[in-house]
């Protein structure tokens, strides 16, 4: 119970405080002012993916990451699509948000580290170039601006 409390805890309150928010806007245009039993759910979906990946990391004692590179990046799109446009599971669709916007922040702060993302292309042969790198990372921030206009239709 400990290591979950540290993990926990180990969230930067910016990443959190942003998840909140967005979780919030996106909950009250969806939804307005009647939230439902599915609406908590969905709400449940967020906080659980909001840590979901930093508690598989550190149980599994992975590292490096697998969730931390492109390859699971671009797999991880495609789920995340899918659940969004398919599934009728508030719970799932929650959390396949809140998951893709940790790996936004888990790129941006590489980012904004290293000015590069070259670890999260280490499972490629070779790395992007600089331009590229951004271009994708802006790709996948489209992307999840599309998922999330997608989910309020």
């Amino acid at each position: 119970m400990n290591k979950l409390i540290q993990i926990i805890q180990k969230k930067s309150s910016g990443a959190v405080l942003f998840h909140l928010v967005y979780f919030f806007l996106i909950g009250f245009a969806k939804w307005r002012l009647s939230p439902s039993i599915p609406t908590l759910l969905f709400f449940t979906g967020a906080v659980i993916g909001m840590y979901l990946l930093n508690i598989a990391e550190e149980f599994f004692h992975l590292s490096p990451s697998p969730f931390r590179s492109i390859v699971f990046m671009a797999g991880f799109v495609l789920v995340s699509l899918f659940m969004v446009t398919s599934t009728g599971s508030l719970l799932g669709t929650g959390l396949v948000l809140s998951l893709y916007l940790t790996l936004l922040f888990w790129q941006l702060a590489e980012w904004k580290e290293r000015g590069n993302l070259n670890r999260w292309y280490v499972m490629i042969s070779g790395s992007l170039s600089y331009d590229m790198q951004r271009w994708v990372l802006i790709g996948f921030i489209i992307l999840f601006a599309v998922e999330t206009f997608l989910f309020l239709r």
